[in-house]
């Protein structure tokens, strides 16, 4: 499984990715954080890539559906924590400065630093 979801607060999810995502994986944990927003109201995510990721399906159709659009109004900030490779392509992914939302990139040893900014 290359995405696992851990809920650690009423306004914390945390996503951890490993191996290669593909889409159906991908829906499937967005489904789990409507959910979890509808639940517990805004949110704040924590993406975690690990050391064994390999990348997204590029044979996947990543668009947008209404899972994207419901969590992308209502989150309030999003940390992505991972190898310093990963982050341009992180951000084009999460279309940093275009979702209504903050997103910052930590590198893989600061997972504390991201959880503070998260709770600023």
């Amino acid at each position: 499984m290359a995405l696992t979801i851990q809920f650690e607060e009423q306004q914390l999810f945390v996503i951890r990715s490993s191996g290669v995502i593909d889409r159906p994986e991908a829906d499937a944990i967005k489904k789990e954080v409507v959910q979890f927003i509808k639940r517990h109201g805004r949110a704040c995510g924590l993406i975690i890539i690990n050391d064994d990721f390999h990348n997204v399906s590029k044979f996947a159709s990543w668009d947008d559906d209404e899972n994207d659009e419901f969590i992308q109004k209502h989150i309030d900030r999003l940390a992505i924590v991972g190898d310093i490779q990963w982050r341009d392509s992180a951000l084009l992914f999460f279309l940093n400065g275009l979702v209504p939302f903050s997103i910052q990139f930590f590198k893989a040893d600061q997972e504390a630093f991201a959880r503070a900014w998260l709770k600023n």
